[in-house]
């Protein structure tokens, strides 16, 4: 790997982001860096010299094993067991980037030149993205003739139903940010951060919303008691942050509808102004609860939620009619992160998330300024992905998954310091 001026890794992940929009693609690269990895655990025994290597498996133990915990009772045996085998590969893309710094890179600059390459190609792949999602908005189709779909800017991610473009624009904004802040001219900064803003507020998307709203806060924290924000760059920042929100909202009825019903359900919060500002969730929510309630030691099996949902809706529910091809019902997953857990892996599922938040906190606590700075786009990214007061995608999805597993294996390689290179043959 150390014969490529730019890292192999650096090309599969940069390989990774740029095939986010084209549905499962993004599994090749991914699995390429599994297969790297397991490699690796084959040719050194072990990891046992790399740093974070403790980490990473107490890390992968807390997302794994409530989902073995709950395969005894899984009401989708197949799929549950095809879920939770498939974790696997997420950890070994891990292993891959924290065996290529620890034995292959000739130079510990090999890990700043990784970093700084997969920052610079979010930064365009973001701006890339949404001039497409701006096109989009401003004639009706983007530049692969995809169209608006019931008012959501979708952009590359396609015209169909499962629409990522604002979450996934969402999740790489620290990662562009971070690197534009440290590499741009300010005016080239205040350009980018006003576009992926304004694009994330026209997708329409509120998981998508709070997720930026979230990182952007976390970032302001660090760099605040970093002594990096003095009063220019506070009101610079804020300006575009409302900027991005006045330009979207007096361009787009379809954000206006869904700011005046949050604002409504704010203002007059009963059962119908909540269930319309959340996108019609409380019904999943509550079917959530009453499946978690049920199975609450070990949950239904991991993607086994839309299987479940029928026995445990109520009879008008909408989200119980049959979801066709895909199978069980319409709501395939619970739309909130913690009753994802609490129904699908129960009280375990729980405790593995809370496990996996105190250990990313305790490796930021004990790296040094210089790791933290490093890490930083990535932890903010994690923030955003791991906060639990959100409608998130499907947490054991294959998609999020991966993006989640991907951006703890840049966290620890980020904070990782080189350990000796001797490996056992």
């Amino acid at each position: 790997m150390s014969s490529f001026r730019v890292p192999l890794p650096a090309l599969l992940l940069v390989l990774a982001m740029a095939l986010l929009p084209f549905g499962r693609m993004l599994e090749i690269p991914m699995a390429l860096l599994a297969i790297a990895g397991l490699a690796g655990l084959v040719r050194s025994k072990g990891l046992g010299g790399a740093s974070h290597a403790a980490v990473l498996a107490a890390l992968l133990a807390a997302f794994a094993l409530p989902m073995l915990l709950a395969l005894p009772d899984a009401i989708a045996q197949q799929k549950s067991l095809i879920t939770t085998l498939g974790t696997l590969r997420y950890g070994m893309s891990c292993v891959a980037l924290l065996y290529w710094y620890q034995c292959c890179g000739d130079q510990p600059e090999d890990r700043d030149r990784l970093l700084n390459v997969l920052g610079m190609a979010v930064a365009v792949l973001l701006t890339l993205w949404c001039l497409d999602g701006l096109l989009q908005f401003g004639t009706g189709s983007n530049v692969l003739g995809y169209g608006v779909g019931e008012g959501y800017i979708n952009g590359v991610f396609g015209d169909d139903d499962n629409i990522k473009f604002g979450i996934a624009v969402a999740f790489l904004l620290p990662i562009g940010l971070v690197y534009a802040l440290r590499q741009w001219p300010p005016v080239a900064v205040g350009f980018f951060l006003l576009l992926v803003l304004t694009l994330i507020v026209l997708s329409g998307k509120r998981a998508a919303w709070i997720s930026a709203a979230v990182e952007l806060s976390a970032m302001g924290i660090y760099y605040f008691f970093r002594g990096r924000l003095g009063v220019f760059r506070v009101v610079s920042l804020l300006g575009i942050a409302v900027l991005a929100l006045v330009l979207a909202f007096g361009s787009s009825e379809w954000v206006q509808e869904r700011s005046v019903v949050i604002v409504k359900a704010l203002d007059e919060p009963d059962y119908a102004s909540v269930n319309r500002a959340t996108g019609l969730r409380l019904p999943i929510w509550r079917t959530a609860v009453s499946m978690g309630e049920a199975h609450w030691i070990n949950g239904v099996g991991p993607r086994g939620f839309r299987y479940a949902y029928a026995d445990f809706a109520a009879q008008d529910d909408t989200w119980a009619r049959p979801a066709r091809e895909a199978g069980g019902a319409r709501a395939s997953h619970a739309h909130q992160l913690l009753l994802e857990l609490w129904s699908e892996t129960g009280v375990f599922g729980l405790l593995g998330y809370g496990a996996l938040l105190t250990l990313l906190w305790a490796s930021w606590q004990r790296a040094d300024p210089d790791a933290r700075s490093r890490a930083l786009p990535y932890a903010v990214t994690l923030v955003g992905m791991l906060f639990p007061l959100n409608t998130h995608l499907a947490w054991y999805s294959s998609w999020h998954a991966q993006l989640l597993w991907l951006f703890i294996g840049m966290y620890l390689l980020a904070l990782s310091h080189r350990e000796s290179k001797e490996v056992s043959s």
